[in-house]
């Protein structure tokens, strides 16, 4: 009987999703990866929101400032969170996996014991002290 081969799909489904094709007339030259187009979006709003003042203030005085600041910094923002892997997994990933932990384990107060999530205690036990004779060996000879 002739087993049939095991296939490891991991590859494929953790491929990112690309865009090329924007309608039926209009296509990108390149593939851009949809996660970098969030990550994008995302600085961009976070920047405008936080930093648009000081980004202003200093466009009044150097004009090109707030275009090379809006386009540039999530730009680098996307690509270095692209070379990011801590603990060898994607960051966004890791960050799923932090958050889960902060909630489920550290703001909980709880710690893993034999695969078992525990109460944890911040206290100091302090054991008695137990005397114990070791046994001698005799040397027979």
């Amino acid at each position: 009987m002739k087993k049939d081969p095991i296939y490891n799909y991991r590859n494929v489904f953790n491929e990112p999703i690309k865009i090329k094709q924007l309608t039926n007339n209009v296509s990108l030259p390149y593939f851009i990866k949809l996660r970098d187009i969030g990550i994008y979006v995302l600085t961009l709003l976070l920047l405008f929101l936080f930093l648009h003042q000081f980004v202003s203030f200093i466009d009044h005085y150097i004009s090109i400032f707030g275009i090379v600041f809006y386009l540039g910094v999530p730009y680098l923002v996307v690509r270095i969170i692209e070379h990011l892997q801590p603990d060898g997994k994607n960051i966004m990933w890791f960050l799923l996996d932090y958050i889960r932990y902060l909630f489920n384990y550290k703001l909980k107060h709880k710690k893993i014991c034999h695969d078992v999530a525990t109460n944890y205690i911040d206290q100091k036990y302090v054991f008695e002290s137990f005397n114990y004779k070791i046994k001698e060996e005799k040397n027979h000879g």
